[in-house]
């Protein structure tokens, strides 16, 4: 599990890093632009922080949910308002969906039962949990490194 915890902390540590470069540069684009960013950036990293907290904490599934929402809320409003307001609907929007989509990916993980998955052993399902955290790790870097190189074109 610390290896989730280490990957929860480069996923915040890269959001707020994406973050702080475009709200430095957020003279450089346009609305359209700005949706765009928005779009890309409030679906993976909240899809990713999503997933984190459902395999992070166990909690009841509706807390969860609640939890999730509010957090893909938050990250969509603040993508969202650095260019014009328009852009924080789509911002919560997308927020939303990709916090809803990580938890539900979590909760699969946690009990692939759900799905009728067949599982053998605990650390085939630690395992999975493993590698699907750090390839959503690996996209959620290249995304992020996208949108910032999409400001140098």
């Amino acid at each position: 599990m610390v290896i989730i915890y280490s990957l929860g902390v480069w996923n915040l540590a890269i959001t707020l890093l994406c973050y702080l470069i475009l709200r430095r540069k957020k003279t450089l684009f346009e609305d359209r632009f700005a949706t765009t960013i928005t779009k890309t950036a409030t679906s993976i990293t909240s899809l990713l922080f999503g997933l984190h907290f459902s395999l992070i904490i166990s909690a009841e599934l509706s807390t969860l949910f609640m939890c999730t929402t509010i957090f893909g809320i938050l990250i969509g409003a603040l993508f969202g308002s650095l260019v014009k307001y328009h852009s924080l609907l789509v911002g919560m929007y997308h927020g939303i969906i990709g916090s809803s989509m990580g938890l539900m990916i979590g909760e699969v993980l946690k009990n692939p039962q759900l799905c009728s998955i067949p599982i053998a052993s605990q650390q085939q399902l630690l395992m999975n949990m493993y590698q699907i955290c750090g390839f959503a790790t690996l996209l959620l870097t290249f995304v992020i490194s996208l949108v910032l190189y999409s400001l140098r074109v």
